[in-house]
């Protein structure tokens, strides 16, 4: 894979197809896949529970001007990605079509590789177009 992947510090963002995928970003394939399982049980869970309560994906704001990919259903909240920077948030808003995949990326033959792609590890989320979702407070 490695190229069309854009990288801001420990996250990556690629096109898959007309779908962005996004996520962190780690040394070794081993590492990525405990994360991208913890991620997925953390789904799972929050989303077990979303038949009571519909789920909001959005970012929000960090103190040292970040922002912090959360997903929220009622009162319970899930941080999936934090660290994302202005300039890679822009990117993604620029390709988001309501449809994104959740995923994490790893170094191989010094190119980065996507999970998603060489292992079929990531969570599909949607979320409809609202200005909402981008509110940064």
């Amino acid at each position: 894979m490695g190229s069309g992947i854009s990288c801001a510090g420990e996250l990556a963002l690629v096109m898959l197809g007309e779908v962005p995928a996004i996520g962190p970003r780690f040394r070794q394939k081993e590492e990525a896949v405990r994360k991208m399982s913890l991620l997925l049980k953390a789904i799972d869970g929050l989303l077990g529970e979303a038949h009571l309560s519909p789920y909001q994906i959005m970012f929000r704001r960090q103190a040292d001007g970040c922002y912090t990919l959360v997903i929220k259903s009622g009162e319970v909240a899930v941080d999936l990605l934090s660290d994302l920077d202005e300039l890679l948030l822009k990117r993604f808003r620029k390709v988001f079509r309501s449809l994104f995949i959740l995923t994490c990326f790893y170094e191989a033959d010094g190119k980065l590789e996507c999970l998603a792609v060489t292992e079929g590890l990531g969570a599909v989320l949607y979320s409809y177009y609202d200005y909402g979702f981008f509110q940064s407070r």
